[in-house]
């Protein structure tokens, strides 16, 4: 598995709390940007209407992703046994990262002396078939010379 490859090593550096709250605050900031233009002229609100309102339908769209998160991550809670309350998802990303570390290295590690073993097996395989061989030769060699007697 290449190195490259890992959906887990990013987001655990990303905090989602802080994530969150900046989200929050480009809401309110939208929602009372939404409020003025309201309140201004009519060249104005053709003018950026509509962009506001894809923000904020972006914004919304967000916030509901991060609830979504947010039941994920509670359900993740209970299913580990874990305090809904306390389960850090940076700490949760970090962990399984380590542990991905670890489980490959053993992996590598496990495979290499499967290698070394099968090595070694097939060499033991040469060496047998030698002295089978040789042991052969032996007995016919033995058997032939009684038989000149």
């Amino acid at each position: 598995m290449p190195s490259m490859y890992c959906p887990l090593c990013g987001p655990f550096r990303i905090h989602f709390d802080v994530m969150r709250t900046e989200a929050s605050a480009n809401l309110k900031k939208l929602l009372e940007i939404e409020k003025r233009l309201f309140l201004s002229t009519d060249d104005l609100k053709t003018q950026h209407a509509k962009s506001l309102q894809g923000s904020l339908n972006a914004s919304k769209d967000l916030q509901k992703e991060f609830a979504t998160i947010e039941k994920k991550k509670e359900e993740l809670a209970d299913y580990l046994c874990e305090d809904r309350k306390k389960l850090s998802l940076e700490d949760l990303f970090s962990t399984m990262t380590t542990f991905r570390e670890l489980f490959l290295k053993a992996l590598q590690v496990e495979n290499q002396e499967r290698k070394e073993q099968v090595v070694k097996s097939e060499k033991r395989k040469k060496q047998l078939k030698g002295e089978d061989a040789k042991r052969l030769k032996g007995e016919y060699g033995k058997s032939g010379t009684l038989n000149k007697n």
